[in-house]
């Protein structure tokens, strides 16, 4: 008899639909706190009452289910109460899963390389293996170990090795290739835009018969620190180009952002492109800074920490998609432009002076424009500093909140850093433990323009001749953000001075 009756009451049990409606908002109970754990970027102040209250919750909500003494109409509200937290959760669920997501893919260090094979557009060669017996021209700049697995495999789709002819700047390699010295040439798609000073017409004039495609992992070159106590550098660089944010180009964007998370200030110093620096990739010759990015970002990197005498703990890499993308799922930017201009790099953009609210397309033309400026490349520097301080803002503001998982996705297909994923989620908590304002100051370092030699152009072209005492000056601002010591207003009005001077 006793038996039928548990019986009974475990077939009662598992007929109970309130039971199903448990076991979804445990489920998606658990799934939340063990995301939170994972991805750790909510501060255990937020995070231990957040998980109290979650299991709270689950034992009111099984309280109503399952207690044969609650009454039909709060057993039914109680279902409408799992209901909507198993929404919330679910939400939360897909927020913690976007972020996850995104810094996986941001901190990832491959880069990719795509080489191809190029040809004038009335040139016989119109498959691989029209490409036997044939001159094909590669370039002898830089790590040339890519170009070297490219040759490889061209060699196996031929059945032999083709016929080689090195160059030594891109200059030559072009003429070569218009001038039919050359049949085809071997060229890494990251070094595109090297032939735009000479070649103009290059994109026009030439077609790709077959491209390699390769991944490679990079080089681990970052400095590590104790983020949330210790200032540290990040090298923030563009690269000329859309699409994949790990392609290999020219670094047209190139800023010191020194951060000291101890007296939330943040500095940044902008580099003009064409700064004529010694470049470690070039045997140390000098060439525009620009240049360094065709060889890789560790050749960014540590030309500029040998030029400047200083560490560069991380690298942020982003290009003309980062942009786009990040802007728009911000909702949008607003920058403050100290005179009007009218870009016309991108789609014709007219800067008023003051406040402009920029989407992303807009903020693209106002970061490249460059001859529409009084003050050409220098001022370009400058609204590119005015562009990182005007998304920083945004980012740390409330209405992150509701763009959110654009934001996450926008991110992971358009930057890139060698800064760790568990640097990256202790920062975060550090900005909602204290939610303190950070004091953002601009700088940059210029010179005297002239026309020199560029290794890598092979001919002479602009560059700026960096000004020693504006060059010296920086040094000691970014080493008082590292010793702990805050800039102050004075220290940028004379910083601006000397680069007035200096140009």
């Amino acid at each position: 008899m006793k038996n039928n009756v548990e019986n009974q009451e475990k077939k009662k049990f598992y007929k109970n639909a309130g039971f199903y409606f448990l076991v979804i908002y445990a489920c998606l109970t658990f799934a939340f706190i063990t995301q939170a754990f994972m991805v750790n970027i909510v501060p255990m102040k937020f995070l231990i009452p957040i998980v109290v209250v979650l299991v709270l919750l689950f034992a009111g909500m099984w309280y109503f289910q399952m207690n044969g003494k609650v009454n039909k109409i709060n057993k039914v509200l109680g279902k409408v109460a799992i209901v909507v937290l198993s929404i919330l959760l679910g939400v939360g669920n897909w927020y913690l899963f976007s972020t996850d997501t995104a810094f996986s893919k941001i901190t990832n260090k491959d880069d990719v390389s795509v080489v191809s094979v190029v040809v004038m557009k009335n040139s016989s060669i119109k498959d691989i293996s029209d490409l036997k017996g044939q001159r094909l021209g590669i370039i002898n700049l830089g790590d040339t170990s890519t170009q070297e697995k490219t040759l490889n495999d061209i060699t196996s789709d031929l059945g032999s090795e083709p016929t080689t002819v090195k160059y030594n700047s891109y200059k030559d390699f072009g003429d070569d290739l218009y001038d039919e010295k050359v049949d085809a040439i071997l060229l890494d798609e990251g070094s595109r835009g090297m032939f735009e000073d000479n070649h103009a017409d290059f994109n026009l004039r030439t077609r790709v018969v077959k491209q390699y495609t390769y991944k490679i992992e990079s080089k681990d070159i970052s400095k590590n620190v104790n983020v949330t106590t210790k200032p540290f550098n990040i090298y923030i660089t563009g690269i000329d180009t859309y699409g994949s944010i790990s392609t290999k180009s020219r670094s047209d964007v190139n800023m010191i952002v020194s951060v000291n998370p101890k007296t939330h200030q943040i500095l940044m110093t902008g580099i003009p492109r064409d700064f004529y620096v010694p470049q470690t990739c070039q045997n140390n010759q000098l060439d525009k800074l620009t240049h360094t990015g065709i060889f890789g970002v560790d050749c960014t990197i540590n030309t500029m920490e040998n030029f400047m005498d200083i560490d560069l703990n991380y690298y942020a890499r982003v290009n003309f998609s980062s942009v786009v993308d990040i802007v728009d799922a911000l909702g949008g930017i607003t920058v403050n432009s100290p005179f009007a201009f009218t870009a016309y790099t991108n789609h014709s953009v007219h800067i008023k002076k003051g406040e402009n609210h920029l989407n992303g397309e807009q903020t693209l033309g106002f970061v490249r424009e460059r001859y529409g400026l009084s003050d050409g490349d220098r001022e370009r520097s400058r609204n590119q500093m005015r562009v990182v301080e005007a998304m920083i803002n945004k980012a740390i503001s409330p209405a992150i909140i509701t763009n959110y998982t654009s934001i996450m996705n926008a991110v992971s297909g358009s930057f890139q850093t060698n800064m760790s994923q568990s640097e990256i989620t202790s920062l975060i908590k550090m900005q909602l433990d204290d939610m303190s304002k950070w004091d953002i100051k601009q700088i940059q370092v210029s010179g005297q323009g002239a026309t020199m030699w560029t290794p890598a152009n092979g001919f002479n072209a602009y560059v700026m001749v960096p000004n020693d005492a504006c060059v010296e000056n920086a040094k000691k601002l970014i080493e008082k953000i590292d010793s702990g010591e805050m800039i102050t207003d004075e220290d940028i009005a004379y910083q601006n001075e000397l680069v007035a001077q200096a140009g």
